[in-house]
Order: C-alpha cells, then sequence, then structure tokens
C-alpha cells in the first residue's frame, strides 16, 4: 500500500511539473505571437510609405531610414519565430 502512495506522489509531481512547463510555453507563445503582430504591422507600414505611388517620392535619405527599420522588423521577427 506503501509503495502504491509513493507512486502516487511521485506520479502527482510529475504531472505538476507538466503543467508547469506547459503553462510558461504558453506565456512564450502569446509573448512572440504579439511580437510577430508588431514586427509584421512595422514591416506593412514601412512598405506602403516606399511602394505608396500616390505620395511623392521619399528622398534616398528618407529610404534608408524606412529600410533601416524594416530590416530591424525582419530581425526582430525572425527571431521570435526561432
Amino acid at each position: 500500500m506503501e509503495d502504491r502512495l509513493d507512486t502516487l506522489l511521485k506520479q502527482a509531481d510529475e504531472l505538476r511539473a507538466g503543467i508547469k512547463q506547459m503553462q510558461d510555453e504558453s506565456k512564450m507563445m502569446g509573448y512572440n505571437a504579439v511580437g510577430i503582430r508588431q514586427s509584421a504591422d512595422t514591416i506593412a507600414k514601412c512598405l506602403k510609405k516606399v511602394g505608396n505611388n500616390k505620395i511623392a517620392a521619399l528622398a534616398n535619405r528618407d529610404k534608408r531610414k524606412v529600410y533601416d527599420e524594416m530590416e530591424k522588423a525582419v530581425e526582430e521577427l525572425m527571431e521570435f519565430i526561432k
């Protein structure tokens, strides 16, 4: 009887540890989803700035700034999906 109780306690501890791990992974997935969404929004905003024919052409200096911002957003996006 005592062996069964010990086994049951060990299994309960393993279950608790598994649930905790799932909780931690779930939090990270939520954090990553927010980061991915923000990076995608930044990339979309940059593409609209550069590709919008309705506005005056951006100066080369401004294009570099937009491309730098977009490149940073892509790098952040890649970090989230690793």
